[in-house]
């Protein structure tokens, strides 16, 4: 046997049995090298390679008992590492000794561990190891060379483990194989490796990370399969704050958005409990606040796990940890510009100007060149001392100037706007309130039949709209009205209705605005106070159905972001990533199904818990609800979020906006034909559908397979009784026992990280970027609620101050546009759904082929939009000064354009 010049490091490790009859999964088997016929030579200790070899190791052969060499194989390993920032290679105190080391040809340990273990004692195989010695450097990568002399009996390579020699980590993009008769074997590992100075263990990184079901894995991996599970469930790790280079996934409440030591004013209730219940974030482990026991202790530098932070990587010129330092620098300088926080617009040019002539900021403090990082919003101006902020023209307005104005555009967007999952069909009349009428006045809706008959205007009665699927309804009254008084008690300067608003679908096929119902409970001399807002033909009516439906769309604007866009994407998906890493191992072909669905997002979770929906962030500043935000999310979570309702399918049944119908394209009648969202995101649905149930076939031909796979239900099961544990004794929850189960579940997890996120995200810009069409506030009430004379007098006089004062402020406005500006940005690493295979799939043929089908229907799909954008007929996304409905087109190119799915919410 091959004794290698150094001791076996797992040697201690106790016996494994023998893989069971069947032996080695084929799937594994068919791509390793010496699992095939290969090249062999016999070889002594050699010196391969000139320069200095000192410390390396050698795979030596002895002689048999025969008298005869063992037979050798010569591989090689190059192993390609990126220059980062922050990492190897940056920090001039240690970068002298790491120059040494590459010197020394002692940079990294590569070991190549078998799959299997020996048949005649049951134990581990010695692995075979080489020190890799630098060989030179391409850009930001560096290339490292290791070479072994593998014994014949050694079998095929499970994994390699790779120690770092160096004093800083190293990001590890890949190590191929080379010298077997079928060509390189690519471990693609992309992933930190910690110095041996804080990670003596080093890190396992399994062959071409073939997928294989736990009970296939080989008998030589079963050990370190289990143990890279156990270190990224931070099984025997410290409790404490997580450090940077962990790679732990734990769970915890929403308990670090308040900063009650700061200011008792910016106290936050914990989210995660019986009265406020939430989705689980990840663990950080930081300590609490003085001030609260509940509540964690805030930082400038939130934790993720390790393998989440893969932005730092220098060759990516566009990431959200970066432009979200530049907004943090940029946004204080956006109020140190202005004298008065709560100034609003004088007049609409005012407005207009932001997209003409910019703001005009004092010096930023920043490391960077601001407009190299934002550069469309930051343009150096002529002493390259300071900058301006200058937005550029949103399409939507870009394209209607007055658009925003117009009834017919109001309801459009309900369909094919930023925010299309909102509106409900009208099942039961009377409309009526389920709140205690005690405390919020008499539940019955001001908007009776005689209103919206006379709005309908002879087409039909109200009986008959309501059965031919003809009335929708926008409905915040239950879940805003307990917090309208709440809100305008605020220092901020804001107001708060519940609300109802009314859309009949005409011949055409658009949706016509009825009615509106603003609702203000009632609170100690005041009694409830409500009024219905309609289209009218005099002047002041007019004016108050402008202001309507300014107030209304404000409520859209807080719902969207704070439940359509935060909570059912960002938020809900966090405890799937933190499950996948906790429960199922790399080697799990679910695991490497989701693992492109979810790049980035528990990073840019971190930044918004840091920046954005924190305790005076850019949400609670500029949004209505103002410091009740994200509290009133967890309302709507506890009250409507259901699993099995967030699949396309059933949200639309759910909302009355479809019917089960075999007939039917998708299985589904649509109760609006012209639906935007609802028609691309069917078709995208369909496409990824058919490519789960391709993949997951392929690993589960045996319906009990499902059932028996100990990680797969130890995954769904933590999803629900841990990642989303306020719901664990919902009845809703899919079971998980078939293949088809699992279909279900795994494409609705993918459906909301790409084209959920996509349709509610990447036009953000467009349509709210330009803050009347969508205003994020309404600052002041409804002129006509409980008036003075001269209050009212000033209205009719100058109507127009009234909707600029509704309006955010110039100091909300400018911050929530450069924030929107960016959030609708696709940097030029995205990997958008379908186009970058990745290597897993690549390695077996079956699922290569079927990537290569569900790759193909999304590039149909771009047509099909296409089509659909042209044909006159649809008029909701086709006609003078309308918006082509883009946001569920697969691909995109850099920057903001209204397109593109991304894989995973990564922005």
């Amino acid at each position: 046997m091959l004794k290698p010049q150094v001791k076996n490091l797992y040697s201690h490790r106790s016996p494994t049995p023998p893989l069971a009859p069947q032996g080695i999964p084929t799937s594994f088997l068919s791509h390793n090298t010496l699992a095939l016929p290969v090249k062999r030579q016999t070889h002594f200790a050699s010196q391969r390679h000139t320069g200095n070899s000192t410390g390396r190791i050698k795979a030596v052969a002895r002689e048999s008992t025969t008298a005869d060499t063992v037979k050798t194989i010569s591989l090689k390993a190059v192993i390609t590492v990126n220059v980062t920032v922050g990492g190897f290679l940056s920090n001039i105190l240690t970068k002298g000794l790491d120059d040494i080391t590459d010197l020394l040809g002692k940079s990294l340990l590569i070991e190549l561990v078998a799959a299997e273990t020996d048949p005649a004692t049951g134990l581990l195989k010695e692995t075979i190891k080489d020190y890799a010695h630098r060989t030179g450097q391409k850009a930001d990568d560096v290339t490292y060379l290791a070479e072994f002399e593998v014994p014949e009996d050694f079998g095929t390579i499970g994994a390699i483990k790779i120690e770092n020699e160096h004093h800083k980590e190293v990001f590890v993009e890949s190590v191929v194989i080379e010298g077997s008769a079928i060509g390189p074997i690519t471990v693609q590992c992309e992933s930190w490796v910690q110095s041996k100075f804080d990670n003596p263990e080093g890190r396992v990184f399994f062959v071409d990370k073939v997928a294989c079901l736990p009970s296939e894995t080989p008998s030589g991996l079963k050990n370190f399969r289990e143990k890279e599970l156990a270190t990224l469930r931070g099984e025997g790790a410290p409790d404490g704050p997580r450090k940077k280079e962990d790679r732990i996934y734990d769970y915890d409440v929403y308990n670090d958005l308040g900063d009650p030591d700061k200011d008792p004013e910016l106290a936050r209730c914990v989210l995660g409990t019986k009265e406020n219940p939430y989705p689980r974030r990840c663990k950080t482990g930081r300590p609490r606040t003085k001030s609260d026991p509940l509540s964690e202790s805030r930082s400038s530098d939130v934790y993720v796990p390790r393998d989440e932070a893969f932005s730092e990587i220098k060759n990516i010129t566009f990431n959200a940890k970066t432009v979200f330092s530049v907004l943090k620098a940029v946004l204080p300088s956006v109020e140190t510009s202005m004298i008065d926080q709560d100034l609003g617009f004088p007049y609409f040019t005012a407005i207009d100007s932001l997209f003409n002539e910019g703001v005009n900021l004092p010096t930023i403090e920043s490391k960077v060149f601001l407009g190299n990082v934002l550069p469309r919003l930051l343009k150096s101006i002529s002493d390259a001392q300071n900058n301006v902020l200058l937005f550029e023209t949103p399409a939507m307005i870009d394209r209607d100037k007055f658009g925003w104005m117009k009834d017919a555009e109001f309801g459009r967007q309900t369909l094919a706007g930023l925010n299309p999952l909102s509106i409900n069909l009208v099942k039961e009349w009377p409309l009526k309130s389920k709140l205690d009428p005690k405390e919020y006045g008499p539940p019955e809706s001001a908007i009776t039949k005689e209103i919206i008959e006379r709005e309908i205007k002879g087409y039909c009665t109200l009986e008959e709209a309501i059965e031919n699927k003809k009335l929708y309804i926008i409905d915040y009254h239950d879940i805003f009205l307990p917090y309208v008084h709440k809100v305008r008690e605020q220092k901020m300067r804001t107001t708060l209705y519940g609300s109802r608003t009314l859309l009949y679908l005409t011949p055409t096929g658009t949706l016509r605005p009825l009615a509106i119902e603003l609702v203000r409970p009632p609170k100690d001399d005041k009694p409830q106070w409500k009024r219905v807002f309609t289209p009218c033909w005099d002047a002041t009516g007019m004016w108050l159905w402008k202001l309507a439906k300014v107030h209304v769309l404000a409520h859209d604007s807080g719902y969207h972001q704070l439940v359509s866009h935060w909570l059912r994407t960002h938020c809900c998906t966090e405890p799937y990533i933190i499950a996948t890493n906790r429960q199922l191992s790399k080697m799990h072909p679910i695991h490497n199904l989701l693992h492109p669905h979810f790049r980035y997002t528990m990073e840019i979770n971190a930044l918004a818990r840091e920046a954005l929906i924190n305790c005076g962030g850019v949400m609670e500043g500029g949004f209505s609800p103002g410091k009740y935000s994200i509290e009133m999310s967890s309302v709507v979570y506890g009250a409507l979020w259901r699993f099995d309702h967030e699949a396309l399918p059933a949200d639309l049944i759910a909302r009355g906006m479809a019917v089960e119908d075999p007939d039917s394209p998708h299985g589904l009648k649509l109760s609006i034909e012209d639906y935007p969202y609802a028609n691309d995101g069917l078709l995208l649905w369909d496409i990824i559908k058919d490519w789960v149930t391709n993949y997951v076939n392929h690993y589960y031909p045996e319906e009990n397979l499902v059932k028996s796979d100990q990680e797969l239900q130890a995954w769904w099961t933590e999803i629900r009784t841990m990642g989303h544990a306020d719901k664990k004794d919902e009845p809703w929850w899919p079971v998980l026992n078939t293949p088809k189960d699992l279909i279900h579940i795994l494409t609705t997890i993918i459906w909301v990280a790409s084209g959920h996120h996509a349709a509610v995200n990447f036009g953000q810009y467009d349509y709210a970027g330009y803050l009347p069409n969508r205003s994020p506030i309404a600052r002041v009430k409804m002129p006509c609620e409980d008036p003075t004379d001269d209050e009212w007098e000033a209205f009719k006089r100058r109507p127009e101050d009234e909707l600029l004062s509704t309006l955010p402020s110039q100091v909300q406005a400018t911050k929530i546009m450069a924030v929107l500006d960016v959030l609708s940005n696709h940097s030029p690493d995205e990997e958008y759904i379908g186009a970058t295979k990745e290597l897993p799939f690549e390695a077996v043929p079956e699922i290569k082929a079927a990537y290569a089908m569900f790759a193909g229907r999304l590039k149909e799909l771009e047509g099909i939009i296409d089509g659909r954008n042209t044909d006159e007929n649809l008029k909701n996304r086709n006609g003078a000064g309308v918006v082509p409905y883009n946001l569920l087109k697969p691909s995109s190119e850099p920057g903001v354009t209204g397109q593109g799915v991304p894989n995973s919410i990564s922005i």
